[in-house]
């Protein structure tokens, strides 16, 4: 099937200084990344390829929904060890891929992807749409909270991911999830400013259904 001129998100991504992991490490980070990728696209009708032992791009049709996939997916691997990070750029536009070809797509979105992901520099998650308008917006306030989440420990990235997936944000819910007590997970969600994390999301996805 093709999906061509919908208008969607592309992620493209890949892992961080992943020549200084040694071949166990690396295939276990993978590994994680890999599992993450299809948690994500199953969740939200997705389409991913991973290529080139560290790089990877997913499809995400409902591009409101972009960002937390793309935040949950640098979480994972933040949280896995050995603690990796991962350069990510998302895209939203037009798309046109065959169905289990992602790497081999092509449109706006794509083309914003990768474009953007090649020019991070010192940063490590970026968002580009076809609204040039909301981009002046919407690129600021993701560079603070890729600065933020840089600075997560990894068993603060675990506990944000689990908050984030959480369907019953409860505290007691996490800490049942990850067999902590709930003490604790709210002090490491305190410190994680889980709260400005989840409005940035929340803002994201409305300001990006907003302009379907």
């Amino acid at each position: 099937m093709d999906n061509k001129n919908k208008r969607q998100a592309v992620i493209t991504g890949d892992i961080a200084n992943s020549q200084q992991l040694s071949n166990t490490d690396l295939a276990h980070v993978l590994e994680v990344l890999t599992n993450e990728l299809k948690e994500q696209s199953a969740i939200y009708n997705g389409q991913y390829d991973v290529f080139r032992g560290d790089a990877f791009q997913v499809v995400i049709p409902e591009s409101e929904s972009a960002m937390l996939v793309a935040i949950c997916i640098r979480l994972a691997l933040k949280a896995c060890t050995p603690a990796t990070d991962v350069r990510i750029s998302v895209g939203v536009g037009k798309v046109s891929f065959t169905d289990g070809k992602v790497k081999t797509g092509n449109g706006d979105a794509f083309v914003r992807s990768g474009r953007t992901l090649d020019s991070l520099k010192s940063q490590y998650l970026a968002f580009s749409s076809d609204n040039e308008a909301f981009n002046k917006h919407a690129s600021l306030l993701t560079a603070f909270v890729d600065s933020h989440i840089t600075s997560l420990t990894q068993t603060q990235s675990e506990t944000l991911l689990a908050y984030i997936k959480a369907e019953d944000k409860g505290h007691e819910n996490i800490a049942n999830t990850l067999g902590k007590n709930r003490s604790n997970i709210t002090r490491i969600l305190n410190a994680s400013q889980y709260h400005l994390v989840n409005n940035y999301l929340d803002y994201m996805a409305t300001e990006v259904e907003t302009e379907q």
